[in-house]
């Protein structure tokens, strides 16, 4: 998305991008928010890895398991704020595409409890 305007018969450029810094603050609380949980129970897998009254088999699993889950979490962390630095353009986009990538979290944790469930 392009947000540089140009006059036809000037050489002067105007920025239209419409972000302020208080949206990215919003954006951070807004994903911090939502994925916190996320991390703090993939922090307790890793902090149960370490508990020598496990098996070993246990242990691995909890330590694999809590490392992937606290990797992906950091990862949609970041590609959020990688893609919303590059679509959006007004204060508007950044929230609309934060809440986009929160619901389909959601709904991929919604659909593995049905999963599960059966």
């Amino acid at each position: 998305v392009y947000t540089w305007k140009c006059n036809r018969d000037g050489i002067i450029c105007k920025d239209k991008n419409d972000l302020s810094k208080y949206m990215w603050v919003v954006f951070g609380v807004l994903m911090v928010a939502f994925l916190s949980k996320d991390v703090c129970s993939g922090a307790k897998m890793i902090l149960l890895a370490g508990k020598q009254r496990l098996s070993t088999q246990r242990r691995v699993k909890f330590f694999i398991g809590g490392t992937f889950l606290v990797s992906i979490t950091l990862f949609i962390l970041y590609v959020s704020a990688i893609y919303n630095k590059t679509i959006a353009t007004s204060n508007t986009d950044l929230i609309i595409n934060s809440v986009a990538i929160l619901f389909i979290m959601e709904i991929d944790e919604r659909v593995y409890e049905l999963i599960e469930n059966t």
